[in-house]
């Protein structure tokens, strides 16, 4: 391929990023203002202080339970971790 078929190759792989670049924005922009309408329908007025209060204890057990798996899961890879170091150790 000489030069010119080149620069005519650049030419429309930059016309065709161009749209879709403008394609791109056109469904973030959409999006966006999808996520903007949904927020608007929340009414809080409607949820009672005992609802309330369920929620925010569910939302601290769930934190609980997450920080006691990650714990479990960190402490597991450590302990793989030093296994292999110390069999490496023993092998050399």
């Amino acid at each position: 391929m000489g030069t010119l078929g080149c620069i005519n190759d650049m030419l429309q792989r930059d016309k065709e990023n161009r749209e879709l670049r403008k394609r791109n924005r056109e469904r973030m922009t959409d999006t966006y203002h999808r996520l903007l309408d949904t927020g608007k329908t929340t009414d809080l007025s409607q949820v009672t202080l005992e609802k309330m209060e369920d929620i925010r204890r569910k939302t601290l057990e769930k934190e609980k339970l997450d920080k006691a798996v990650y714990f479990k899961t960190m402490l597991y890879l450590a302990l793989g971790m030093a296994f292999i170091l110390l069999l490496v150790w023993l092998l050399v």
